[in-house]
């Protein structure tokens, strides 16, 4: 059986999801030392701006499609720390399509901006588990409330983080992902049956009904627990520096917007919502 990661990356006009996508890849070879693939709209970009990227497998598919602009939100609220937003055009709808894009029987995914840092994640592929993702989760600024990342609403079902999860090719998760993907089809219907109020296509939001369903929409086992826990910073922190497994950030003082408390972690996976801050991180800078 064959296994490896797979990352999403498709730009928009003000980030480089690329460039975050070689990033993390380059980490997922050195702390799990398995193939890594690449899915993207934009393979001469990747090849032109990143000719040394660590990506095994590239494959390309196409962003537009008119059904997903005419009935879907496809901008979101980006910030950059707590002073400075943006609203950007938000690619993220072809997830849903991993059953058939993988090149893996069995294959962890991951965001651009999910930073490994550890081999915890790795134990998911010798787990016998049709679907393992996250619903534990814990702000690095725990002072913030974390109620949107346990239910889809208040009043509604657990909420999963699609930003990294593990699954086998097999019968019962192609019928999940076919799910998911008429979810997404059928988003303004589903989103008012699930009350969620936002307008915007959420990945998270689609596999959170789609686990329900597959539950019997009940608690039950479909999705087991990856290895670890989902640490994460929001977008109105600033990642400062990573040195191997050793990452530093300045997280939103609570009722202070603009003063920062200064947090370290080491040989946590994090996944790291402020792209900008990311990129020029990446860059050489401190990203700040």
């Amino acid at each position: 059986m064959t296994h490896g990661a797979l990352i999403f990356a498709q730009n928009n006009r003000s980030i480089d999801y690329t460039k975050l996508a070689v990033y993390a890849g380059n980490r997922v070879k050195e702390f799990l030392n398995v193939p890594v693939s690449i899915v993207t709209d934009n393979i001469k970009w990747l090849n032109e701006a990143y000719p040394d990227h660590p990506f095994d497998r590239v494959i390309e598919i196409p962003f537009h499609d008119e059904h997903f602009q005419k009935q879907l939100h496809v901008h979101r609220e980006l910030y950059d720390g707590t002073l400075w937003s943006t609203s950007l055009e938000w690619k993220n709808f072809s997830r849903t399509q991993v059953y058939n894009l993988t090149p893996y029987d069995k294959t962890l995914v991951i965001d651009s901006d999910y930073i490994i840092s550890s081999p915890v994640i790795g134990a998911a592929f010798n787990i016998d588990s049709d679907l393992q993702i996250y619903s534990k989760s814990f702000d690095l600024a725990d002072w913030r409330p974390t109620d949107e990342f346990t239910r889809i609403n208040a009043y509604s079902i657990p909420f999963y983080w699609a930003t990294a999860f593990v699954f086998e090719k097999n019968t019962t998760t192609e019928a999940f992902f076919n799910l998911v993907d008429y979810i997404k089809l059928n988003w303004f219907y589903f989103r008012t049956l699930y009350s969620i109020q936002s307008p915007t296509f959420r990945n998270d939001f689609a596999f959170s009904i789609a686990i329900h369903i597959m539950n019997g929409k009940t608690n039950g086992e479909f999705a087991t627990e990856l290895p670890g826990k989902m640490y994460y910073s929001l977008d109105k922190d600033f990642v400062v520096s990573i040195n191997d497994a050793t990452i530093k950030f300045l997280l939103a003082k609570k009722d202070y917007a603009g003063e920062y408390t200064v947090a370290k972690t080491q040989g946590l996976d994090i996944h790291i919502m402020n792209k900008q801050s990311l990129l020029r991180l990446i860059d050489g800078g401190t990203g700040v």
